[in-house]
């Protein structure tokens, strides 16, 4: 029989990691972070956990608030701030955010850089902002890696752009895939969990499929430690990171298999986009 999820060994992998002043550490011994604590509710959103459940943690609420009041750090750092607070039912200020972005695209134009601010904008403001151009033309990095091929797919499509190119890309996204199922940054490339997010976020966004799914699937399944965890590959350590990137391939697979090939995913949904997040 084919090993499946323990999904009461990862919540309680994740619950361990819960801090008494508020948010996810990394381990339990180490302090509460931004990127940990998105990762934690995230995974805890894929699995079930009703956001309402979330909101009732009063320590939650206090942490996310006061690292609102602080400056803010990284454009990546900020989405999974804001994001996580917008889940969590938290308002924040709508001005502040605008200004932030704005800042960011001033001194940053990468591609990482614009699919930030890009789903920002769409996603916790609602709108397109006077500095943000989500017709502005784009290139893939020349040093492409499957992260890049996601984000640059994520901010076309948000943007109503068409895709040139699609058949070559599919192929190399697909020839990402190693023999053991899991995807390198690239072609060639050791398979580690995150690029099977990153390959499979961007082939759900083509349409497309890896070339081997119950393989993918395996691949992602033995990365799930004996402590509940997941990790970056089948003899790493799990952390909270590598979870999240766990849980949410499982869901792209799942979401792959349900729609026929060739039939573009409904992205609209909360659930969804958290799930496309790299």
């Amino acid at each position: 029989m084919a090993r499946q999820v323990d999904h009461a060994a990862l919540m309680e992998f994740v619950h361990k990691r819960c801090k008494a002043t508020g948010g996810y550490g990394a381990t339990p011994q180490l302090p509460a972070t931004i990127e940990d604590t998105f990762q934690a509710l995230a995974i805890g959103l894929v699995l079930g956990e009703a956001p309402s459940a979330l909101q009732a943690e009063p320590a939650l609420a206090g942490y996310l608030t006061r690292r609102l009041a602080a400056p803010w750090l990284g454009i990546d750092t900020t989405f999974r701030l804001l994001i996580t607070c917008r889940v969590c039912g938290l308002g924040m200020d709508a001005e502040r955010v605008r200004s932030h972005l704005a800042a960011c695209l001033n001194r940053d134009a990468s591609l990482a850089a614009t699919y930030y601010v890009s789903r920002i904008a769409k996603e916790i403001l609602g709108e397109e902002p006077d500095f943000f151009d989500p017709q502005r033309p784009m290139a893939l990095p020349v040093r492409c890696a499957v992260e890049d091929a996601a984000r640059y797919l994520f901010v076309k499509n948000m943007g109503g752009q068409p895709i040139e190119g699609v058949e070559e890309l599919v192929g190399w996204l697909q020839h990402t895939q190693n023999g053991d199922g899991g995807f390198g940054f690239f072609p060639g490339t050791t398979s580690f969990i995150e690029n099977c997010h990153a390959g499979l976020a961007a082939l759900t966004l083509l349409g497309a499929r890896p070339i081997d799914l119950a393989n993918a699937r395996s691949f992602i399944i033995s990365c799930q430690t004996g402590g509940g965890g997941f990790a970056r590959s089948p003899r790493a350590a799990p952390f909270l990171d590598a979870s999240w990137h766990g849980v949410a391939s499982l869901r792209l697979l799942e979401e792959m298999e349900e729609r026929p090939a060739g039939v573009l995913p409904e992205t609209s949904s909360q659930l969804s986009r958290l799930v496309l997040s790299v």
